[in-house]
């Protein structure tokens, strides 16, 4: 009999064949459940402060930029450094900043200062006439932006505004420009998160949605209140992935492709829902992994008593199917390799001993591969290292009426030997072989 594993299921009755119910570093893939990937610090030195956002994008000509900010300043990578492209004067505030990319542009907003912009290569500065704001989209032509507080209109939790058509410097509401701003008053609660689905734009509340459709003068933006009492806490716990959103209700996790949300009805809703602290549902963070069809939500769970992000619920959306880990970080995001050439390989590690333990095929030796990747403190790790320790516990086998006796288990799984460096010439010397130990623990009955 083969009982495939089904992935973390620890709201089903133990006995469901294939459940998963506890475990840590595994993730559902296509083939089967396996081991998550560890974090490989990357070739870039430390940053001034852990990082309380970070963000990565292409520019029209192909060139990437990788951001992060802390409170009060906000860096780019440049080679294995990171040089300060901070606003005049650096930034205030508690919220983290939040970005989006607009033509050749990135825009910036923390709620504390101005929408500011930065050019290729350049700093960023305050956009003049734009509002502050918690979050902030491209679409269709346009800068949104939510949960907005400007001279003219005062503090709006609840608030929208959008630059000129095709100009993210014009803000001051004009027909001529197509720049408005308005609320969204039908539901209570303020604007908690914003994404872009096609040509559409939808805003979240915490038990509410609603769909943004461009319409021209004189509305410029109809607002469609979503039915159903549906939304999210976190800013970023939204995952744009194709044309759908991924996001973490407040009792489920749901899908929407500009109809209606479907829960996923997670096998782990109810498990989630009692692990994570509740304080601080908002700083939920999601990213996704689209090569492996992978989302990873980020979360504080009970055991953190600030907030800070230590654990991590992984869903595959091919499969159905989940995982977990414990994993302690500051920010996720989807990092771009640039590939590293033999020339490069001293000024970016001393010594052979010191590269990081990847595989031959691994993306840090292609150019602009996209890998998931996480802030673990001032430093910033890809998740491309070879799988480590990692366990599950299945769920009861058998039948709760009748005995049976278990004579033999006879594990199925799947192997690819990492490239493993040994004290001899790593390129040119034959890799050494990792031995690798796999533990099965199975819940059975037996005749007495």
């Amino acid at each position: 009999m083969r009982v495939p594993l089904l992935g973390f299921m620890p709201d089903l009755d133990p006995t469901t064949p294939g459940a998963i119910v506890d475990g840590d570093a595994f993730v559902p893939t296509l083939q089967g459940i396996s081991a998550a990937n560890v974090p490989i610090n990357e070739p870039r030195n430390a940053l001034a402060a852990p990082p309380t956002g970070s963000y990565a994008t292409m520019l029209l000509d192909g060139t990437r930029r990788l951001l992060a900010s802390t409170n009060s300043a906000i860096y780019e990578a440049t080679g294995a450094t990171w040089t300060d492209r901070s606003r005049g004067g650096g930034y205030t505030g508690v919220q983290r900043q939040r970005y989006c990319t607009f033509g050749n542009n990135v825009l910036a907003t923390n709620r504390s200062q101005a929408i500011g912009q930065a050019a290729p290569g350049g700093s960023f500065a305050d956009i003049a006439g734009a509002p502050k704001a918690s979050i902030i989209v491209s679409v269709n032509g346009f800068v949104m932006a939510f949960d907005t507080n400007d001279g003219t209109y005062g503090d709006r939790p609840d608030g929208w505004w959008c630059s000129g058509l095709r100009d993210q410097t014009l803000w001051t509401p004009s027909a001529a420009t197509q720049a408005a701003n308005g609320r969204l008053l039908d539901t209570p609660g303020k604007i908690t998160a914003g994404a872009a689905l096609g040509s559409d734009v939808v805003a979240y509340k915490a038990s509410s949605m609603y769909v943004g459709r461009y319409v021209g003068p004189p509305l410029i933006w109809a607002w469609q209140r979503v039915p159903g009492e549906v939304g999210t806490a976190g800013p970023e716990s939204v995952v744009v992935v194709e044309d759908r959103h991924y996001f973490v209700g407040q009792n489920d996790f749901y899908v929407f492709d500009g109809t209606v949300p479907q829960p996923l009805n997670a096998p782990c809703r109810e498990w989630f829902n009692a692990n994570i602290n509740e304080t601080y549902r908002s700083n939920i963070i999601g990213a996704v992994d689209v090569p492996r069809s992978l989302i990873y939500w980020h979360y504080p769970s009970t055991a953190s008593g600030d907030g800070s992000l230590d654990s991590v619920l992984i869903y595959n959306y091919r499969t159905n199917q989940w995982g977990k880990q414990a994993m302690t970080i500051n920010v996720p995001l989807l990092y771009s390799y640039g590939a590293l050439s033999y020339d490069a390989l001293g000024s970016n590690y001393a010594t052979y001993n010191d590269l990081p333990a990847v595989s031959y095929d691994s993306p840090l030796w292609t150019a602009n591969t996209t890998v998931p990747a996480v802030f673990k403190g001032a430093f910033l790790y890809s998740l491309t290292g070879t799988p480590g320790a990692s366990w599950i516990k299945t769920g009861d086998f058998g039948d709760v009426t009748d005995n049976m006796f278990l004579k033999r288990v006879t594990p199925r799984y799947r192997y690819i030997a990492p490239f493993v460096r040994d004290s001899g010439d790593p390129i040119n010397g034959p890799p050494s072989i990792p031995v690798e130990t796999v533990t099965f623990a199975t819940n059975y009955y037996r005749d007495t």
